[in-house]
């Protein structure tokens, strides 16, 4: 089993695919909890929230108009803007609420992300989480990911790829992560992002020639 040839197999896909894929991948590396500031919360709780029920590809041809929506994630901004420019993106008046509900928290309580950061140990911030509109169990630790706790989604392509090699998503992020000298956040990203984008059933067939694979070297 070849999990670091899987490892650059999918790296290379984010930068052959993306102009900007190098600096996303330095972005992922530097993103720390400390370095996110209450638009930051806003932006990545609308994005949860947004795709829960949904897969990530129907959202996102509408996530920079949604972001328009609501004043650039700028909690005062989408105060403002109201509940109706974000209904025209994203036709769910519950989850605008949700949105504009931690827009209203932020807006009266500014510097609750700095607030959750120093907390430092995961488990209290995924508990706060949990307390919010439309963040359960799972995709808790999906808002944190994204926040850059170093931690992985509990839901979505890269758990279907560790069931497959007999890991669960940690684990795997992990075992690549000893090998290519990466956190397991940025493990999970990577192959979060190629999963997205090729879609199950091709990420599996690659995944099953890595199985077979010896490690080179």
């Amino acid at each position: 089993m070849d999990l670091e040839g899987l490892w650059e197999h999918a790296k290379g896909h984010l930068l052959r695919r993306y102009p900007e894929g190098e600096a996303m991948l330095e972005g992922w590396r530097r993103e720390t909890p400390d370095r996110m500031d209450d638009r930051d919360l806003l932006r990545e709780y609308g994005w949860v929230v947004a795709t829960c029920g949904l897969t990530a590809r129907a959202i996102e041809p509408r996530w920079e108009a949604l972001g328009s929506a609501l004043g650039g994630w700028d909690p005062e901004a989408a105060l403002q803007a109201g509940p109706e420019p974000a209904l025209a993106v994203l036709r769910n008046r519950r989850k605008v609420e949700a949105i504009l509900w931690l827009a209203r928290v932020l807006a009266e309580s500014p510097g609750i992300m700095g607030t959750l950061a120093r907390e430092g140990a995961l488990a209290p911030v995924l508990e706060r989480f949990r307390q919010w509109p439309f963040i359960g169990p799972t995709n808790a630790f999906h808002l944190a990911r994204n926040l850059g706790w170093d931690t992985v989604a509990r839901s979505g392509p890269v758990v279907r790829l560790a069931e497959f090699f007999g890991y669960d998503a940690e684990e795997l992020c992990d075992e690549i992560g000893l090998l290519v000298g990466e956190r397991r956040r940025e493990v999970d990203l990577v192959l979060w992002r190629w999963g997205i984008d090729v879609g199950d059933q091709a990420m599996l067939r690659w995944a099953d020639l890595y199985r077979s694979l010896t490690p080179a070297g």
